[in-house]
């Protein structure tokens, strides 16, 4: 009998080693995991980040696993999951793939199972990159059409990241093939629907970064009904009634085996967010940044700046928004003004005083787009085929001087990616104003060799935020 590609893909989970992987593949997941980790640590100060720490703590339970940024106090396994996937989104810091950021579910998800079971290094990273690599092309074969997505349809980001989560802890968990596919079914009943809706009318909603815990958090809970034991739930890929028909209007089923082994999707289908920001934000951003280092220039002497092309859910007027982080995060306006007022980036950038700081707010109506008009999809279609949107910028001063700036690859791009070195010292750019350098500097040291390290626990107790 033909397998289906749920058993095909069941039994490449199962069956990956780590001497299977390239090492640039492991230095990748080597940098998804700090990048991960600093951004949640970027964040600290943020609302956000106490609020999901003390519900999490307040729960109780058996102590299995460390909340990120915490007082070090343990948890169950999936709500340490949970907060830390919350984190993790929280500064739109993080990665981002073809199908979004599966490493604010795959990161906090095998961490906190790998910190449980005892697992080592090595098996750590064996876990995150097999979880990429089955997720992402889960993800990529339910991908919809266009005219599904532009009729009101919702793409179903975060639903999908679940099981970044799940197939990285049934890894570590030592599942064969069988019980992988299993977990696959029961994520199929924990993943969330592809409801996306969070804004309303000209503002947005943080829930959205909550969402990111829900999916962290239910995969590891579907990897644990798993060890319970339940009958008869495969195929969860395949026919009519597939993961996919809950999500899109198509399945190609190609992306199950495409270059599978070749083609490495945390390696050369991921971007590591260079700037605290969406990801269609971080070209014009990138442009500015070289932009005042090539012609320097005041606030107050701006005109106007036009940006194109006219992306419209992150060119839309901030001044009229809800004034939320997601808010900020998604606006080039806002995340421009708030560079133009302080070049150095980080959680300051998203205080409410900043959020409803009167001069950045005045200052964002100076922007416009121009060009042609798109959606994300065709954005997202550029980025699947090799490439990258090219962004452009005016900046027209009050003396009539005009300062141009085209950008495409911006730092973190496959084409333009982090040295390992580049990305310590990101991490260093997140951690430094709420950790001790010398935690900095350990937690960098073995991570750098982490496949030696015989469990987590040190580099996870760097994490914390004492005092």
């Amino acid at each position: 009998m033909e397998k289906t590609y749920s058993q095909i893909m069941s039994e490449y989970v199962a069956g990956l080693k780590f001497e299977d992987i390239p090492q640039d593949v492991i230095d990748q997941a080597k940098r998804v995991t700090l990048h991960a980790i600093g951004a949640s640590v970027g964040g600290y100060p943020l609302p956000l980040t106490g609020k999901v720490i003390g519900y999490t703590q307040r729960n109780g339970g058996t102590g299995e696993a460390t909340i990120w940024c915490s007082d070090g106090r343990k948890v169950p396994v999936e709500e340490a999951a949970f907060a830390n996937g919350t984190m993790a989104d929280h500064m739109d810091w993080e990665d981002c793939t073809w199908t979004g950021h599966p490493s604010a579910t795959g990161v906090p998800a095998a961490m906190a199972v790998a910190e449980k079971y005892k697992k080592s290094g090595r098996e750590y990273l064996l876990a995150l990159v097999a979880g990429y690599e089955s997720s992402q092309r889960i993800a990529m074969a339910a991908q919809p059409t266009r005219d599904y997505v532009t009729s009101g349809r919702d793409w179903a980001l975060v639903s999908w990241q679940i099981f970044a989560a799940s197939m990285a802890a049934a890894k570590l968990m030592g599942f064969d093939a069988k019980q992988i596919e299993q977990v696959m079914g029961a994520s199929l009943y924990q993943a969330q629907i592809a409801a996306n809706k969070h804004s309303t009318g000209s503002g947005k909603s943080d829930i959205y970064h909550y969402a990111h815990g829900f999916a962290a958090r239910n995969g590891v809970v579907a990897a644990q009904v798993t060890e319970l034991g339940f009958d008869n739930c495969y195929h969860a890929l395949d026919g009519d009634d597939g993961y996919w028909h809950m999500v899109s209007d198509r399945l190609d089923e190609s992306w199950y085996t495409k270059d599978l082994g070749k083609f490495w999707m945390i390696r050369d289908a991921n971007y590591l967010k260079h700037w605290p920001a969406n990801m269609w934000v971080q070209i014009p951003l990138e442009g500015m940044s070289e932009l005042v280092k090539e012609q320097p220039f005041r606030m107050e002497e701006v005109d106007k700046i036009r940006v194109t092309p006219d992306l419209d859910f992150i060119m839309g007027v901030y001044s009229k928004t809800t004034r939320t982080i997601l808010d900020a995060q998604f606006s080039i306006p806002y995340c421009l003004t708030a560079f133009l007022m302080n070049p150095k980036m980080g959680a300051h950038w998203f205080t409410k005083e900043m959020l409803n700081n009167q001069e950045l707010i005045d200052f964002t109506d100076k922007f416009e787009a121009f060009g042609e008009k798109i959606v994300f999809y065709d954005n997202f279609e550029i980025f699947k085929s090799g490439s990258f949107p090219e962004f452009k910028l005016e900046v027209y001063l009050k003396d009539g001087r005009v300062l141009h700036k085209s950008k495409q690859f911006p730092k973190g791009h496959p084409k333009n990616n982090f040295t390992l070195a580049e990305e310590y010292d990101h991490f260093r750019l997140c951690c430094s104003p709420y950790l001790p350098q010398e935690q900095i500097e350990r937690f960098i040291a073995i991570v750098d060799k982490l496949e030696e390290a015989q469990d987590l626990d040190e580099l996870i107790g760097l994490t914390t935020i004492r005092g």
